[in-house]
């Protein structure tokens, strides 16, 4: 999926349908900037705004997510790409968010496991490492945020 390509094929299509920026985002319930942003390639629509896009538009998810029209031909082998880019793109996020939710968790379970240790070099070095730990996931749930919020 090419953001850039994506939204070259929306401003496109919003001139062949004589619209402006804020006609067609009155219609979708967005702002014109909204609009700009994603013939820009800065944003993507969200997910729930892209069937009522593409019906505004006249075209298909797939022709949508490939940023061009598609003949009968292309439009099968340009279907499973888009499939396969999307579920390469969830097993990413699912990793990286399991990866957040395993160093918050661990972080701060060792930080509450010191709370009934004596008082040791062992238990500042175990607040150290918690502390860490729980940076580390806020470090993976920003990096998935940013990934999140560019792609949508």
């Amino acid at each position: 999926m090419n953001q850039q390509k994506i939204g070259e094929f929306i401003a496109e299509l919003r001139k062949e349908k004589e619209m402006t920026q804020a006609e067609l985002g009155e219609k979708l319930g967005v702002t014109n900037k909204t609009i700009s942003r994603w013939e820009n390639g800065n944003y993507m629509p969200d997910i729930s705004l892209m069937q009522f896009l593409c019906e505004e538009l006249g075209i298909s998810i797939n022709e949508f997510l490939s940023g061009e029209r598609l003949s009968d031909e292309v439009f099968r082998e340009k279907a499973d790409n888009n499939i396969i880019s999307s579920l390469n793109r969830e097993k990413l996020v699912r990793r990286e968010k399991r990866a957040s939710d395993f160093f918050e968790g661990a972080g701060t379970g060792i930080l509450l496991s010191t709370l009934y240790s004596p008082d040791s070099v062992r238990r500042t070095a175990a607040i150290i490492i918690g502390i860490t730990m729980i940076f580390i996931g806020w470090y993976f749930r920003a990096k998935l945020d940013r990934y999140i919020i560019d792609k949508s």
